[in-house]
């Protein structure tokens, strides 16, 4: 259940989510930008940021399955607004979660998170071991249901690359740490991605992605997981994903699938 003193978070940011995106539409560009380059389904981010004048949508759905604890993440929303050539502003509304152990059930909504894209270099739009490179900084806000909020905000760093390897195939990287929490405190998290996007069809895409994560909480801890998926462009800002994932480290079955859309404007 959502705490009383929470109901109205939602609406928060719902009313911040119109405000980001109100900020950068009169100075929207006249300009063809081809088919929109979203940060959703894989793990890894896009080393791109939005155009100056626009905002784009990335909402989904996950179902996720570890060592009898079944969850479902609903909303995962991302609203990004371009404000300028280099940099977007990110806003992750707070999803709805429901996870069941056993007989005992959780739900309501998570934290929602605020943070900043950075392009800092563009490679070359060929074959060429010479990345476009980015970086995101962001920070959790502790808004969420009591189930699932954290005692504090929860910055995080990513840095992000991507290559062309040929005219339909791309690979790109990130790098990320972030602060956590557990039922102790606080520690470091560090996760690394490495993804490959191939171009299928003029409006199909896939992907095949591999993640790990790693913290020291008593003791160190590892988590690898790799999950592939497609995408389907029903015009040049529409997409509908699907993804599937395992987890490749652990003894037990482990595995998530989700479905998404996102939309630019």
């Amino acid at each position: 259940m959502v705490a009383p003193s929470l109901r109205s978070a939602p609406r928060r940011a719902l009313a911040l989510a119109a405000v980001l995106a109100a900020a950068c539409a009169p100075a929207r560009q006249a300009v063809d930008l081809g088919p929109l380059v979203t940060d959703r389904p894989d793990f890894t981010e896009s080393a791109l940021t939005i155009p100056k004048g626009f905002s784009q949508l990335e909402v989904g759905t996950t179902v996720d399955q570890a060592d009898g604890v079944r969850s479902v993440s609903a909303g995962e929303t991302l609203l990004r607004s371009g404000v300028n050539e280099h940099v977007e502003l990110r806003l992750t509304l707070a999803n709805y979660a429901a996870q069941r152990d056993g007989t005992v059930t959780a739900q309501g909504f998570e934290d929602a998170g605020i943070g900043v894209k950075v392009a800092l270099f563009e490679g070359p739009d060929r074959a060429s071991i010479v990345p476009t490179v980015a970086f995101i900084a962001g920070t959790s806000l502790p808004t969420g249901a009591l189930s699932f909020r954290s005692r504090s905000a929860l910055p995080e760093f990513k840095l992000l690359g991507a290559w062309t390897v040929s005219e339909r195939i791309a690979f790109s990287s990130n790098l990320n740490w972030a602060r956590a929490e557990d039922a102790i405190g606080t520690h470091d998290e560090w996760s690394g991605s490495a993804s490959f996007g191939f171009s299928l069809a003029e409006k199909v895409g896939a992907y095949a992605d591999y993640f790990a994560f790693g913290e020291r909480s008593g003791t160190w801890q590892r988590r690898e997981y790799v999950n592939g998926g497609v995408t389907y462009l029903l015009s040049d800002a529409l997409q509908l994903d699907a993804r599937y994932g395992v987890r490749t480290d652990a003894p037990s079955r482990a595995n998530f699938v989700g479905i998404g859309l996102s939309r630019r404007f």
